[in-house]
This record gives C-alpha cells, structure tokens and sequence, in this order.
C-alpha cells in the first residue's frame, strides 16, 4: 500500500494503465474525497458518483484500496451495506487522473482483433467475475469483488456492451431455468424489459428475479418451486445493475 504521495500517484497510474475502465470510479472518488466535510465518506457514494462518469458495470472498492487510492475506516454498517473510505492523497490522485489520458475502452469486448494475417474472430473473450455477488433467494450483501476474469463464448457478448459474471444461489429462479452455482453473464444496463431476468440492488442487498409492473409498481417475481420465496415490491432507491444475457450451468 503507498506510504507517501508519489507512491499514490504512481499507484493511481499503475491503475489506470492496467484497468482503463477504472477511470470513472477513480474520479468519483476524488470527487467524494474533495467534496466531503468530514475525513471519510461512503462507498455507495462514490458508487453513485460513478454512474455519472458512465460506468455501468458494478465497481468494487476493495481495488482501489488494495492500490492504495483508498483507505477503509472502521467496519462496515448496516450489516455490511455499506462501507467508509477515506483518500489519503486526493492531489496525487488527481495530478494522475490528468497525466494518464487513456480513457475507457468504447468496445471492451470485441469480437474481432488484428492478426499478421488479418482480421480473426475470437472465440471466447476476457469479462470480469464477481464472487458473492448475485443471491436467488434473500438479498445478499456480501462486499462484491474481483480480481479474476473468466472466458465466455464470444458469440454472447453483442459489440459496445458491458458485462459481468457472477454465480447464482438460492432457488428462488429455478423454474426459470438457474439453479444455484449457475454463472450468469449479465449485461450492464439500469432498466429492463418486462419478462427480463434481471440482478437488482434491493434494500442494501442483490437479488436475481424477473421483471414485471403492477399497476404503479415494478415487482420483481420468482420463479421457484419453493413458496417460502415472495415477490418484491421495488422502491425507490432499489436499482438494476443489469439484465441477465445468459446462464452457464454450474456444476455441483
């Protein structure tokens, strides 16, 4: 972890040439970090502040600690839902932010790269996986994270999409056809369709369910042999992270 500003600088670099996508959630961190009154600030904030920067996909702060950018205080509230952070060096991380100009990749996920030979098909392309993330049954709240990234068949990715894995649990959408261990490939987006399978952040918790409306409300409906597992009324800060592309089966 940095010990003094230049190592916070050469951190934040380090980042964003390696993770460009990272960019957005590095500035609205610095945002929080200049903006606030007291020395720590939430990371639902800067989650927040990020979709603002055009990140759609679902950032875990714990990168940006491990980097050194920033720095968790005390232990986590609300049964885990929600974690502080503070910045030790916001002027570090902003002389960076202007010194690296790479911005985020406008295809992440092509499906097409230039050989000697010309231009191939990909087989499988890179999307990033995160463990604990997504519950059919109650909403789970355990720190979303990743520092892996698994192959998937390239012919689900569609162009100038965003994307991401995490697995299943609970049986709450087993008549819809995922079980518990299943991955699912869910594409980044804040609204759906309905009939959509979708991952929604409900009451400071992720839930995997499908999408309807009743009369003036959006409900998110199980598919379950199990009736011990109820619809959910969305209210108004419940959120969807994306819609849910495919399911790969697990094995178990």
């Amino acid at each position: 972890m940095p010990t003094n500003h230049q190592d916070s600088y050469e951190a934040t670099v380090e980042l964003l040439r390696e993770f460009p996508q990272w960019r957005g959630v590095i500035a609205a961190a610095l945002e929080e970090a200049q903006t606030i009154t007291t020395e720590r600030f939430a990371g639902k904030w800067v989650l927040n502040r990020a979709k603002k920067h055009g990140v759609t996909w679902v950032p875990n702060l714990r990168k940006l600690v491990s980097h050194g950018i920033l720095q968790k205080e005390g232990e986590s509230t609300r049964g885990g839902s929600r974690a502080y952070y503070s910045m030790p060096d916001p002027a570090g991380v902003a002389r960076a932010l202007r010194d690296v100009k790479i911005s985020s990749v406008s295809e992440p996920y092509a499906g097409h790269f230039v050989t000697k030979e010309g231009v191939a098909q990909r087989g499988t392309v890179s999307v990033p996986f995160y463990a604990t993330l997504a519950s059919c049954g109650s909403p789970n709240m355990a720190e979303a994270h990743t520092d892996e990234h698994m192959d998937v068949d390239a012919r689900l990715i569609k162009p100038n999409q965003e994307y991401f894995l995490v697995r299943a649990e609970g049986d709450s959408m087993d008549l819809a056809g995922i079980r518990s261990g299943d991955l699912l490939l869910v594409r980044c987006q804040d609204y759906a369709d309905v009939g959509q399978k979708v991952l929604a952040c409900i009451d400071g918790g992720v839930t995997v369910k499908e999408y309807q409306h009743t009369g003036e409300y959006a409900v998110l409906i199980p598919r379950s042999s199990n009736p011990a597992n109820r619809p959910v009324i969305m209210a108004e800060d419940a959120h969807i992270q994306g819609v849910v592309a495919a399911v790969i089966p697990g094995f178990t």
